[in-house]
């Protein structure tokens, strides 16, 4: 084999704190370290096994005589030594030492695989082991099989004191039948002794003598009975207990006798109280109408004379008692005596929730197939788990092709920061919604998608995996990007008459202010505002289509804001509005930012204030300084916002629609644009109203360093 350079200190250091379980093995299998979580998970040290062979460092267990850990671990290494490519194996269960008990082992179960690292030369520099200790979950799933075969055992012993009731009936039966015939033989014994008696007094000696015996017989045998009484009652009330802790209804039916017996659980299942009576029919007559044929043919047909095993069958029946629907599990059998049934038993179990989780289980696994929505659950390590049909359409991998990959191999290389990101949000109990972003295809596409992504989480609240949700947007963003081009176009197309035409007001202003006619400086007044207000919604539908496109750009220079603010009131208060407009407070803050798009944020919100407030109302403005930012707010006396509209007061084109705002003018897109301007400068925006009380719109954005 070729002399190899093996890795780094930097490399080796790097793996020992990484976040998983992973041994460094040289190419001729010694180690070469263990990250921090191995170690944990083996319960050594990293002094105590670096430098060792590493079936030095792990032998097998002596005490387990089939032990192969070895040799599967030797098999999968030297199948990487081979082929060089990466070797997953199964579930291995591979003991470690126990360095605080020498010659013991810690048992362990490992999840490992094997990937070769290759030098500039294609040789193997090192070899990773990733070894997930699974151990809990191998030991819960013992766990359960282990419950599974008691409760088989349960059912069992249930069926063995079934038939040791049974057994004891007849027992009793016939020592009742023994008891009347013994009292029969005493009548007679007694008739036979009086008549000697009579006969002959001589012989009185020698019946009281016999009926003494005869006495001590009887108290004998009835001793023996009441003793078998007693076993009896213990065997029933065993049986009794056994059967109620499993919910298992029971019955019994004589056909020589018409006698029929149904526990309680059996009444409970069905709907019957106890005060009802009972027939032979009462279990044919609760099964549903739709189950019904089916279910008493393969009933009649395994109790037949000559067929074992009886019948055992699911099935829906319909309560008595209130007509709900219910799944059981019935079994029964029949005992027979020269083809004639002497005795019918069975069971009864509710099954109900078992059926309805296996039914939610398939609706989940129909609705993840036929989904249009690709849906792909992926380990905290972003190592994908699951990929369903629309998964494998969207972004045209196979599920054999993406199942133990990671993520990145979906994500475009100048967009792999967003999957640690994402997964810290996740770890933190958060829940990505609608985050927009562009995946790439196996053709190398890039496809824009919608992101919703969940943890996963087990029955004690601990996340164990995400749930990724992707749909495609791609043809929604290209009618987004042909809608903001066109509103572009029309808009530049627009600047350039709307200029003239201002251009042609002002002359006109300055030609005939001193008209005698007190109706034209008043019409050019107001032509002049309507022009003002045009180039501003021009400006807006322009300003959002440079932002759609990334052309929007942010010159951000040092200015006192509290100077800005009184500009922009001066510039509202010149177009005549009645309302009281006050700056409150303003601390002479310097901050960082584009002068003209904040300016363009108060003009929006302080027009909003005047144009959804009475006439003659207050609008206050404030700006403080508080930890490192500055807070601006502008509050109205206005309509309010409906607390439905607030969630959406920010998105673009989004107007409050009723009665009272029919009649103002506008598109929606003012706040839309301010949202925008106050994110790229790491700024925030919000605000806070009352329907019928006002609103208060904030903002706030970082200090001049």
């Amino acid at each position: 084999m070729p002399a190899t350079k093996g890795p780094s200190a930097e490399t080796l250091k790097a793996l020992e704190t990484a976040p998983n379980m992973y041994l460094v093995l040289s190419p001729d299998l010694y180690i070469l370290t263990a990250s921090d979580l191995y170690l944990e998970a083996i319960e050594s040290t990293r002094e105590v096994i670096k430098g060792k062979h590493i079936f030095e460092a792990f032998p097998d267990n002596p005490e387990l005589p089939d032990a192969d850990g070895v040799q599967n671990i030797n098999t999968s290494l030297q199948t990487v030594l081979r082929t060089k490519k990466i070797h997953y194996m199964p579930v291995q269960r591979y003991d470690v030492p126990d360095r605080n008990n020498p010659g013991k082992f810690i048992q362990r179960y490992w999840d490992p695989s094997h990937t070769p690292v290759l030098d500039d030369e294609g040789n193997i520099s090192y070899i990773i082991q990733l070894a997930t200790n699974v151990t809990d979950k191998i030991r819960a799933e013992q766990a359960l099989l282990k419950s599974h075969r008691e409760q088989a055992e349960t059912t069992e012993q249930i069926k063995d004191l079934n038939n040791e009731l049974i057994a004891t009936n007849i027992q009793l039966r016939e020592a009742q039948q023994q008891l009347s015939l013994l009292n029969g033989q005493l009548e007679q014994r007694v008739a036979i002794r009086t008549r000697e008696l009579a006969q002959a007094n001589e012989e009185q000696a020698a019946v009281n003598e016999e009926m003494v015996a005869t006495n001590e017989e009887l108290t004998e045998i009835q001793e023996h009975l009441e003793q078998t009484n007693r076993e009896l009652a213990a065997s029933a009330s065993r049986l009794r207990l056994a059967v109620e802790s499993t919910g298992l209804g029971t019955w019994e039916y004589v056909p020589d006798t018409g006698e029929l017996y149904w526990s309680k659980e059996c009444r409970d299942i069905f709907g019957i109280e106890r005060y009802q009576p009972l027939d032979f029919g009462t279990y044919n007559r609760q099964i549903h109408p739709e189950d019904h044929d089916w279910v008493t043919a393969h009933i009649n047909t395994c109790l037949k004379p000559g067929i074992e095993g009886g019948y055992e069958l699911s099935h829906r029946i319909i309560r008595l008692n209130n007509g709900e629907v219910r799944w059981v599990k019935a079994q029964g059998t029949v005992e027979f005596e020269n083809e004639v049934p002497m005795r019918f038993l069975g069971t009864v179990l509710d099954i109900t929730g078992l059926k309805q989780v296996e039914e939610q289980s398939a609706r989940l696994a129909a609705i993840i197939t036929s989904s249009d929505d690709a849906i792909i659950s992926k380990t905290l390590e972003s190592v994908i788990m699951s990929w369903n049909d629309a998964a494998q359409r969207m972004f045209g991998y196979t599920a054999d092709e993406m199942i133990g990959e990671t993520m990145y191999k979906l994500i475009p290389t100048d967009r792999q920061e967003e999957e640690p990101m994402i997964l810290s949000r996740l770890k933190r109990g958060e829940r990505v919604e609608h985050f927009e972003t562009k995946r790439q295809a196996k053709d190398g596409r890039l496809i824009d998608v919608s992101l919703t992504i969940s943890p996963i989480n087990d029955n004690k609240g601990n996340i164990i995996g995400v749930s990724n949700i992707a749909r495609d947007i791609s043809e929604r963003k290209q009618d987004e990007a042909r809608k903001n081009d066109f509103i572009g176009m029309v808009s530049h197309e627009l600047k350039t008459p709307l200029t003239s035409l201002s251009a042609i007001l002002q002359v006109l202003n300055t030609k005939l202010k001193r008209s005698k006619d007190g109706f034209v400086p008043e019409a050019l007044n107001r032509a002049n505002q309507q022009v003002k207000k045009m180039s501003t919604m021009i400006n807006g539908f322009l300003n959002i289509s440079r932002l759609e496109s990334g052309k929007i750009q942010i010159d951000k220079q040092a200015f006192i804001i509290g100077d800005l603010i009184k500009e922009v009131i001066a510039e509202i208060s010149l177009t005549g509005v009645a309302h009281i407009i006050e700056l409150q407070s303003c601390d002479n803050v310097v901050i960082h930012a584009d002068r003209e798009k904040i300016f363009s944020v108060l003009t929006n919100l302080l027009s909003n204030a005047v144009k959804y407030s009475p006439k003659g109302s207050n609008v206050l403005i404030n700006c403080n300084q508080q930890d490192g930012k500055v807070l601006v707010s502008v509050s109205d006396e206005g309509l309010g916002i409906r607390p439905e509209d607030r969630d959406h007061i920010f998105d673009r084109y989004y107007r409050v629609e009723s009665s009272r705002t029919r009649h103002i003018s506008g598109f929606g897109i003012g706040l839309y644009l301010s949202a925008e301007i106050i994110q790229r400068h790491d700024g925030e925006i919000w605000v806070d109203s009352k329907s019928g009380k006002g609103s208060t719109f904030y903002f706030s954005l970082p200090l001049q360093p």
